[in-house]
């Protein structure tokens, strides 16, 4: 279908409101404490006290005799509700409770079932855990070294992932550089930080386990019940209902989404368990905690000739973020043609809370190593950055590429789009002006990024014309506050040429959609959309055969523009689809197709940020006053939709340079374990100038859209850093920035000519 011409016939491209938004504004929103079960029974989780520990004995006793308690479970109980969870790296299973031991703060030990949450709560004090404290695992270097307490008993060391990525000759580029550089960088632990914690509900008929849950991934919790529970249940259906901020903190099927269905099959009630805060916290996965060693080659004119690194990436009590050292690893390289390079991903337990994907998901931290160095290579040469870039850039006439790691770059000129950048977001005069400055040090910070998208085997979708000519779209992507709905909406009106209004989306629902894989890695519109338009694609060829029948001639002579069939050699013979969708109605003919979209190659979205950021001399505090932003993200479905990502993500990335971190102290307990003692960005730490720009390089997918959820948080903590750095020079020339985040203490310090800790 002509897909390039029918997009931005009427909506996509333009700044369509939300249609998602009327409910929420008015109130009428659902989310999963929302949902009211009559009957239902309320868990609350009695957790770990010690990061590290044995489980010598559990005393149920007294907390069974309080009031309102149905049941108290423990591990043993709960293993005959569920099989345990097992990874594809080395590890301990994890079990819906701690067996035997307990490996990180906050570890669900016991379950108590009461008839309302207060019941719970109390009842749970009184739960009486004997632990035999063991020595916590928390530095992942020194986990790494041979006779580390091991985290898990069924691995011989503490490393749970291990695998090195190399082209070229790396020994050989070393060799023969003219100027080597090394650096130690990091990324420090943070927390998605959702305005709604997790939490999940569930009811049982005899029949159907109905289960909601908020999450990212509802498809996922479906399978993992089917296969994990031991009670037996017929259907299994999955609802996401609206979710209040997911950033891959969601992703996981978590041990509660499993445990308290399986409380509500085994107990034949309705059962429900929400997080609070602190819980939040302390157990749900945490994001970067990835650093890495890191050297480049280069020639004295500034070729980059090789790389050589090891990133490490703390992963916590299980693997569930195993994956991220390997991520970053192979987009390292970022936007530069670097022919040899070796780049070890180490992922080390400790005995804290797991890590996983956070918004970005390893593209963050390579972006963040890759642009430090190049600035500390731009340094030892005396060489303009921006030149220094241009010269390593892929080429246009490379693409596609296939980077030193083995990720094939779709397309895109980087170069151009780098000098554009330096124009439109006028870079050389805000340098010019920071210089300049006389109240504050002013400093300014342009980085260039490549993401990732399209990720994951296949999304799906069902579109249905419904016989008063709407249509309805059900995806199996699962947005989590996106917008995607409307752009799919979008793309569906002007394919279809019906009103927006007449076309509705629904989504985060497996007993509506057959299967889908869920909303991460920037693949929803990419993906999802891709499905929601060869969906659509499949019922109008349906609808052309009734057409056909209507207009009198063989299916082959009809021909279809948005809104109607028509002859192809007499284009004034024509129907409607409207009146397509009425006969097919009545002659019985449902007007219904299910598609799984594979996507094929990724795609990957590439652009520049600049930050402009104020450090005020005497208290160390720094402040992004200005951003702008050069994005090439593919066709743009609604710019305001772009922006709104793109903008979020970058206040997340100011997040996790100026505020943001867990701590966890020498001993393994978290330091950080409310939003009193925890950073989040508010409307006052949003810049007040903000500027998006984009370029638009089509992609292999049929709507051409490269994806967007992610790029913010991607390249901000490299721009913002490089901008503090700029700023801070005004008075130290050698100052250097190594990690996030980037306190007032440690710029007071590096002002008064002290170095940076790496």
């Amino acid at each position: 279908m002509d897909y390039a011409r029918w997009l931005g016939r009427s909506y996509v491209g333009r700044r369509i409101p939300r249609i998602e938004d009327y409910r929420l504004l008015r109130g009428e929103g659902q989310f999963l404490d929302d949902i009211k079960l009559p009957g239902a029974l309320h868990v609350v989780f009695v957790r770990s006290e010690y990061p590290h520990a044995r489980i010598k004995s559990i005393d149920v006793s007294d907390a069974a005799k309080a009031n309102g308690v149905v049941a108290i479970i423990t591990w043993k109980e709960a293993s005959e509700l569920l099989e345990p969870m097992t990874f594809d790296v080395p590890s301990d299973p994890m079990y819906p409770l701690a067996k035997g031991k307990v490996k990180y703060y906050g570890e669900p030990v016991a379950a108590v079932v009461a008839e309302d949450r207060g019941s719970a709560e109390d009842a749970a004090e009184l739960v009486s855990v004997d632990y035999e404290p063991l020595e916590p695992v928390v530095d992942p270097i020194k986990a790494m070294e041979d006779g580390a307490p091991r985290v898990h008993e069924s691995t011989p060391s503490n490393i749970g992932f291990d695998k090195t990525y190399s082209c070229g000759d790396v020994e050989k580029a070393f060799r023969e550089a003219d100027v080597i550089v090394e650096d130690e960088l990091y990324n420090a632990r943070v927390y998605a930080a959702s305005m709604e914690p997790r939490g999940v509900a569930a009811s049982f008929d005899g029949e159907k386990l109905v289960v909601w849950a908020s999450t990212q991934t509802p498809f996922d919790i479906k399978e993992e019940l089917e296969e994990k529970l031991r009670v037996k249940v017929g259907e299994v259906r999955v609802i996401q209902p609206d979710v209040g901020g997911a950033f891959g903190a969601k992703i996981p099927v978590y041990p509660e989404y499993l445990l308290v269905p399986a409380l509500a099959a085994r107990l034949g009630r309705p059962v429900k368990w929400y997080a609070s805060r602190r819980e939040d916290m302390v157990a749900t996965t945490h994001g970067r905690d990835v650093r890495a060693s890191i050297r480049l080659a280069a020639s004295r004119d500034g070729r980059v000739l090789g790389v050589d690194a090891t990133i490490i990436a703390d992963l916590g009590a299980y693997p569930l973020g195993y994956a991220l050292p390997a991520i970053a690893a192979r987009i390292l390289t970022g936007a530069y043609d670097i022919r040899n390079g070796r780049a070890r991903a180490v992922g080390v337990y400790t005995n804290k809370t797991p890590l996983g994907a956070y918004r970005g998901a390893g593209r963050p931290e390579a972006t963040f190593f890759i642009e430090r160095m190049m600035d500390l290579l731009s340094d030892e040469l005396g060489m303009d950055p921006i030149e220094l870039r241009l010269k390593n850039m892929v080429r246009p006439e490379h693409m596609p590429y296939k980077n030193c790691f083995g990720w094939t770059y779709d397309s895109g000129d980087y170069p151009s789009a780098l000098k554009e950048a330096v124009e439109k977001l006028g870079y050389r005069e805000a340098a010019l002006r920071a210089r300049s400055s006389k109240d504050k040090l002013v400093g300014v910070g342009l980085i260039f990024y490549v993401e990732i998208t399209s990720g994951g085997p296949f999304e799906s979708a069902l579109v249905r014309l419904e016989p008063d000519g709407s249509i309805t779209v059900v995806s199996g992507s699962t947005p989590t506050g996106q917008g995607d709905a409307t752009a799919f909406a979008q793309m569906v009106a002007d394919v279809a040429g019906v009103d927006i209004n007449r076309v509705k989306v629904v989504w985060g629902d497996t007993g509506l959609v057959k299967r889908g894989e869920g909303t991460f890695g920037s693949r929803t519109l990419a993906v999802g959309g891709g499905a929601v338009l060869k969906a659509l694609e499949a019922v109008l060829s349906k609808a052309r055969r009734v057409a056909a029948e209507v207009l009198g001639v063989p299916e082959s002579k009809v021909s279809y523009e948005p809104g109607f069939f028509y002859v192809s050699d007499d284009p004034k013979s024509r129907v409607s689809l409207g009146e397509v969708a009425k006969i097919a109605a009545e002659r019985g003919v449902k007007l219904e197709e299910y598609v799984e979209y594979q996507p094929g190659n990724p795609v990957y979205p590439f652009g520049a940020h600049m930050a402009i950021v104020e450090v005020d001399p005497e208290t160390g505090v720094a402040r992004v006053v200005e951003y702008k932003t050069l994005d090439d993200v593919g066709r743009v479905v609604n710019p305001t939709l772009v922006e709104g990502q793109i903008i979020g993500g970058v206040v997340q990335g100011i997040g996790q340079v100026l505020y943001e971190e867990i701590v966890y102290d020498e001993n393994g307990y978290p330091r950080v374990q409310s939003l009193a003692d925890y950073g989040v960005p508010t409307s006052m730490e949003v810049p007040l100038k903000f500027e998006v720009n984009f370029r638009e390089t089509p992609t292999h997918h049929p709507h051409g859209v490269r994806g967007v959820g992610e790029i913010g948080s991607i390249a901000a903590p490299a721009a913002i850093v490089k901008a503090i750095e700029d700023a801070v020079r005004r008075v130290n020339p050698r100052a250097r920035i190594r990690k996030t985040p980037v306190r007032p203490e440690e710029i007071i310090r590096l002002i008064k000519g002290g170095e940076s800790k790496r």
